[in-house]
């Protein structure tokens, strides 16, 4: 049963189903989900005899996992961890009857083709919920409201900064907001300074310092912080989808330069507003890219995340060579 956005958190706070399929490519927001499932259930997380965790599983120890009783008598919980298609037929099986326990299952994105998804979306007992991504256009509001609910206010120009300056991916979301909580302190009230003071590295530094070197022609920058950043768990649609917002600011700034604004001017005009360390590096990308060339480099973004997203793609290979090619391109444009 797919669970709408709207029913999401109170199935979170109050698990009425036994069974939770949580998928999708936002592995921090899949993470985090299924921990709060797990915390749904009181007493149950300390306790090994009525929580167990599983990853990637076989059928045979899945199954067996699932319906083992608790020796308390209390309601078990099993979090399985990289589930995949192979567990559709147990899974079948424990719907004929129903373990008095919550089995959680993670899987990373499953098309609308997969045995298991197609299982738990049809099935009355599942609840199914999809994680993707936030929108960028929403970043601001999900991070004003996320502020919010723990007393904090946060200017709007602030809000947009951190959000063209914060992955969206749950798990660094949620540090970010941690982050800014502890630093405002008892002030309660974060400004454009305040932010850019507490993350002074855009929150993601070696994503960030990929795309700059990217587009100003570093082949090897991109190449050396493309690999940190995926040491540091950033996901190729993740950077790809920063890497797209990017393109099209400075694609506004290159559009209002080819009518007699000058660069400086165009920089200052961009939203949400280029933080002070970045200004030199935004003037030397605006100076190596035309309005034809962002417009082309639009389209490659968009082209990579398309592929990236299929099964078959080596998608960190594909995300690099995109990036690769744009820096290439960068660096013919500086010899000229």
């Amino acid at each position: 049963m797919k669970i709408d956005a709207a029913r999401i958190d109170p199935y979170l706070k109050a698990p009425n189903l036994p069974l939770a399929l949580i998928y999708g490519p936002d592995t921090g927001l899949v993470a985090e989900r299924a921990l709060a499932l797990v915390r749904a259930i009181p007493g149950a997380m300390g306790d090994p005899f009525r929580f167990a965790e599983l990853q990637n599983p076989d059928p045979g120890t899945f199954l067996a996992e699932a319906t083992a009783a608790a020796m308390t008598g209390e309601r078990r919980v099993l979090r399985v961890r990289d589930c995949a298609d192979v567990l559709a037929k147990p899974l079948e099986s424990l719907l004929a009857a129903l373990p008095d326990a919550l089995i959680i299952l993670e899987a990373g994105e499953l098309t609308p083709k997969s045995k298991l998804r197609a299982l738990a979306e049809k099935s009355a007992a599942i609840a199914t919920i999809a994680c993707y991504p936030a929108d960028p256009a929403r970043l601001p509001g999900l991070i004003t409201a996320r502020l919010r609910e723990s007393g904090m206010r946060i200017d709007s120009d602030a809000a947009a900064w951190t959000a063209a300056n914060t992955p969206a991916d749950a798990a660094l979301l949620s540090q970010t907001i941690e982050l800014l909580t502890l630093y405002a302190g008892a002030e309660r009230h974060l400004t454009l300074a305040d932010v850019t003071a507490a993350l002074p590295d855009g929150g993601g530094v070696s994503m960030s310092d990929a795309i700059d070197a990217s587009l100003t022609g570093d082949i090897t920058g991109t190449d050396r912080a493309l690999t940190l950043a995926y040491e540091e768990g950033q996901s190729p649609v993740g950077i790809l989808r920063v890497l797209l917002g990017e393109l099209m600011r400075l694609r506004l700034a290159a559009a209002s330069m080819a009518t007699g604004t000058s660069a400086s001017q165009a920089m200052a005009a961009i939203r949400p507003p280029v933080f002070f360390k970045r200004q030199p590096i935004v003037t030397r990308i605006l100076g190596l890219w035309s309005l034809a060339g962002l417009t082309e480099a639009i389209a490659a973004a968009l082209r990579a995340e398309t592929a990236v997203k299929q099964t078959l793609i080596p998608d960190e290979a594909f995300c690099r060579q995109t990036l690769l090619a744009l820096a290439t391109r960068a660096r013919a444009a500086a010899r000229r």
